[in-house]
């Protein structure tokens, strides 16, 4: 059963600059994700933030356990 055995995991030179490439591109756009949400939200105050992440955590939280229930 080779299930659990180890394997070589080196990658060639060509590999490593497309995985660069890829990892630099990915986190480029999350800066440029960041900074958008950054700017639209410079105004709200400490309330209205906590408000928008409970908001959140209630509606991706009951839609996390709505397909969990479903799935069983």
């Amino acid at each position: 059963m080779g299930l659990f055995r180890k394997r070589n995991k080196t990658l060639t030179a060509r590999q490593e600059a497309l995985a660069n490439k890829v990892a630099s591109a990915i986190v480029r756009r999350q800066t440029q994700i960041a900074s958008y949400l950054n700017r639209k939200t410079a105004y709200w105050d400490k309330s209205s933030k906590i408000i928008a992440l409970a908001l959140f955590s209630l509606v991706f939280g009951g839609i996390s356990l709505y397909l969990l229930l479903k799935a069983i």
